[in-house]
């Protein structure tokens, strides 16, 4: 492709400047620092504006032929520009250091002053868009320089994965770093650092020991490693470096001593260090108690702050902290035993009812004003054990959060409202800008669409203006306008109009003809954009017919009524692409009026789309439960899918339409699926009122996800699904069932919040989604202890009856065969629902359960449960009534 292009060198180009320029175009980056070294100053500058419009070709190609000559771009590049400010942003391009030489650049730079060079170096480090690749070139330069390394967070990075190696141990490699000194002490404070830390053990010295050894060789200073690694924990971070982090500590192995003098700094990461760290500073405080070495003071801050934690291992260590400070000296119960209350309101009921039985084991150690602050605490417990504390402390008043009134249903929080689309930018340059962002990021569906049609709208009215104003745009068009079909889609549009050949972007509505259920939801999207791009060479349309009117994707039957009657009152002929989408996008709920003056409308998309609004629009297609039970199938076992029946009438449209309204069969796909196109907000607004069509489609890819752990990928288009219009059937509660056992709190967010939007609007089936939860778990599709800690934020906002619905239907499928892990958890989630709910009804699976002998927490919850539905609702708390 090389050969195509042309590199032209200026006729004016001194001789040593062409020979340069020549081996740049050629690729032979090798020659460039030879060539560099004759060349005077002026001569090199001379060169830099010819690499500057090379560099802008290599952009948009991409192809093997370029690589070389990027790379000689590079050096040539660095070795033109006469200042340290221009050389470092040149090194620093994104698009020439995919492949080079460190050791040409030096080369190429070799005569250049040490002063220069140590600019260049702290320069190039500075750069937000340094990344630690490019440690081994910045480092090349400090030791040409002689200065002083440069501490950025890329190039300590870059500096930590640059020391092991095969040939000598870390411990070794370190010892003779120059930079030794002055990066040890940032891996404590940039954020990343530290990650390989934790792969040390067995016949491995990996870092943590090399860094113990060297500060025992005095290489080192001891107590920086100490009060860095203790600091750095405090910090938290992902698990990885947290652990990494947590063998340094090991390995510094700290004296009693040692710990003592970091007391508050362990008191200090108690409330929001990573829960693996809080265990280690429990671990340390526990042995300075026993040691005679902590402060009452500290301990109460300590309990106040782990007893609100909501790891189980944390509270369980604090109330055994307590229970021996006190067994050793009677005389702090008075001052430690109130601790124990911060745990009566914790949400797990067995360490309520540890640290109720922590109070009542050491209540007659306690003076009555210690008593009486139990008792007023112990409203906060669940009401089985508040009739316990009762009988241990006295009257016990039940507390404020005992749960909303079930005859008032749950306090859910309200319903979002569909938000209406943002008008069309009123100027060019307003719109250029837009669409350069969407080009260069990803926008939402409605981002999208409002610049689509913006560029429709704008070419209609001003052409030339609009050429000019996208002129910027089309300078910065990179590899990027490529990445995905909805960056291609508005590509297509913005190359129409400014006349440029598609290029790259192949697709064209040719190539648009061969379909299947999958590629046609992203083939809608192009096929409108190639649409409204083949109309700017002749007549550009007024407006598009298919832009939403809200958010969701939605259109007003009265507006699209509207906007139809402005296109024939201008004799405008519709796109067959567009107005099939406007019609697919109709609110169901169509008003008299809008049906009145449709049938006033005379073309035949006017007479179209009449007909559609009075035959009610389209029809929701049969939906049926599909198993795939096979073992490891050559797709990987699915699980549970919905199968979609065609629509009636799909055959009589045009492609993709077709393909997209007709059957989609789980079981028998056979063609690639793409998770980031189905499980996305601009699928589902091709279809706002048909959610279920959507998302069956995307069932496959959250069930194959969900074979991997990594179902969250997925997740955030999961309230946008709860937003659509349309029945919310089989499909959409598997979904939910999937999101709510994804594998992060952060994920499993948006099923919690999709889960409220449902209940809120009344169409949240929570027989349904309990079963689908039940059955999802027995294929090992989901972990309960997942389902629970999600279930929990529903309850935090209010659906205590709406949690106990789904798992009193969940509970008897789960109960039915060998018991799953975190069945335990489930339990008493729903004891408590129950309890706080006034639920009425015990299932029979439950009253089994509770008649068995012993005390295991199975049992013990069960009984709960069948306690709280059978006890009279005015036992269970003054503001509590029966679920009707």
């Amino acid at each position: 492709m090389s050969e195509t292009i042309n590199y032209d060198i200026p006729d004016g180009a001194t001789e040593g400047v062409h020979a340069l320029l020549h081996a740049v175009r050629e690729g032979r980056e090798e020659d460039v620092p030879e060539l560099l070294g004759p060349l005077t100053g002026a001569e090199r500058r001379m060169g830099v504006p010819v690499l500057k419009s090379w560099r802008k070709i290599t952009r948009d190609n991409w192809d093997d032929g370029h690589w070389a000559i990027r790379a000689a771009l590079l050096v040539a590049g660095a070795g033109c520009c006469t200042g340290a400010a221009a050389a470092a942003q040149w090194l620093a391009s994104g698009d020439l250091r995919a492949s080079y030489d460190p050791s040409l650049v030096l080369e190429a730079l070799g005569d250049r002053d040490p002063v220069w060079l140590g600019q260049v170096a702290h320069r190039l480090a500075e750069r937000r868009t340094i990344r630690e690749a490019e440690y081994s070139l910045i480092a090349q330069l400090v030791h040409a320089a002689g200065c002083e390394p440069p501490t950025t967070d890329g190039f300590v990075i870059g500096w930590e994965r640059s020391i092991p190696g095969r040939d000598r141990t870390i411990r070794d490699r370190l010892r003779d770093d120059p930079f030794l000194t002055v990066m040890v002490p940032r891996l404590f404070e940039v954020p990343e650092a530290g990650s390989d830390f934790e792969y040390s053990g067995g016949d491995t010295v990996g870092w943590p020991d090399a860094l113990v050894g060297l500060s025992e060789e005095g290489l080192l200073s001891r107590e920086m490693l100490v009060d860095g690694c203790l600091s750095r924990l405090m910090r938290g971070g992902r698990l990885g470096i947290v652990q990494g982090f947590l063998v340094l500590l090991t390995a510094l192995d700290l004296t009693e001593d040692e710990r003592a003098a970091h007391t508050l700094t362990w008191v200090r990461m108690v409330p929001d260090a990573h829960a693996l760290t809080v265990a280690r500073a429990q671990e340390a405080l526990a042995g300075l108690d026993e040691a005679g070495r902590l402060e009452s003071e500290h301990l109460v801050e300590t309990s106040r702050a782990a007893l609100s934690r909501p790891e189980k291992k944390i509270v369980r260590a604090q109330l055994t902290m307590l229970d021996k400070a006190m067994k050793r000296e009677r005389s702090r119960t008075d001052e430690l035993l109130p601790m124990a209350a911060e745990a009566f309101g914790h949400e797990e009921h067995s360490l309520q009812e540890r640290a109720l039985a922590l109070a009542v084991r050491h209540r007659k150690h306690a003076s009555g004003a210690v008593l009486a602050e139990l008792a007023a605490s112990a409203g906060q417990l669940s009401p089985d054990l508040r009739r316990r504390a009762a009988e241990a402390f006295g009257d016990v008043t039940a507390g404020e959060d005992t749960g909303a009134s079930a005859a008032e249903g749950d306090a859910l929080p309200p319903v979002p409202s569909a938000e209406r689309l943002d008008p069309v930018p009123p100027t060019s340059a307003e719109l250029a800008e837009e669409t350069g962002a969407l080009l260069r990021q990803d926008g939402t569906s409605a981002q999208w669409e409002r610049v689509l049609n913006g560029l429709v709208v704008h070419a209609h009215a001003d052409l030339t203006g609009l050429r000019a104003a996208l002129e910027p745009v089309m300078a910065q068009r990179t590899v990027h306008w490529q990445a995905d079909y909805l960056k291609q889609g508005l590509a297509i549009v913005v190359m129409s109009i400014m006349g440029t050949p598609l290029g790259n972007v192949s697709v064209t509505l040719e190539a648009l003809g061969h379909q299947c259920p999958h590629s046609a939801l992203r083939s809608v999207s192009l096929i409108r954009a190639a649409e409204a791009g083949a109309w700017m060479s002749a007549a550009p349309l007024p407006f598009l017919l298919a832009t939403p009117t809200w958010s969701t994707g939605t259109i007003d039957p009265m507006e699209l009524v509207a906007r139809l009657a402005a296109y024939e009152d201008s004799g405008t002929e519709p796109g067959q692409a567009d107005f099939d989408q406007a019609l697919l996008r109709l609110d169901q709920e169509v008003p008299p009026e809008a049906r009145a003056a449709a049938a006033k409308l005379t073309s035949p998309a006017g007479r179209r789309l009449a007909a559609c609004l009075t035959s009610g629009g389209l029809p929701d297609p049969a939906l049926s439960r599909v198993t795939d039970s096979r073992p490891k199938s050559p797709h990987l076992e699915l699980g549970v899918l919905v199968r979609t029946e065609a629509v009636p009438g799909h055959e009589d449209r045009p492609e993709p339409f077709r393909s997209l309204l007709g059957a989609h069969d789980p079981k028998g796909i056979s063609c690639r699926w793409s998770w980031d196109v189905e499980c996305s907000s601009h699928a589902l607004a091709l279809l706002p009122q048909h959610r279920e069509v959507i998302a069956a489609r995307m069932l496959v890819p959250f069930a194959l996800l969900a074979e991997r752990d990594d179902v969250g990928r997925c997740t955030p288009v999961l309230p946008t699904l709860a937003e659509s219009g349309g029945p919310a059937g089989p499909a959409t509660h598997l979904l939910m069932a999937y999101g709510l056992g994804a594998r992060r709190v952060e994920e499993q967010l948006f099923a919690v919040d999709a889960m409220l939007i449902l209940a809120a609007r009344g169409q949240l089936d929570a027989a349904r989604l309990g079963s689908d939860i039940a059955e999802l778990t027995g294929l090992r599709r989901l972990k309960l202890q997942r389902i629970v800690m999600a279930l929990r934020e529903v309850v935090r906002s209010g659906g205590h009856a709406t949690v106990w619905a789904v798992l009193s239907a969940a509970l008897p499928l789960l109960l039915a065969g060998a018991a799953p892990h975190g069945l335990p958890a489930v339990l008493t989630l729903a004891a408590e629902c129950a309890e706080r709910c006034g639920a009425r009804g015990t299932p029979p699976e439950i009253n089994k359960l509770a008649a068995r002998s012993g005390s295991s927490q199975l049992v013990r919850q069960a009984r709960r449960i069948k306690s709280a539905t059978e006890m009279p609702v005015e036992e269970q708390g003054d503001d509590l009534v029966a679920v009707p």
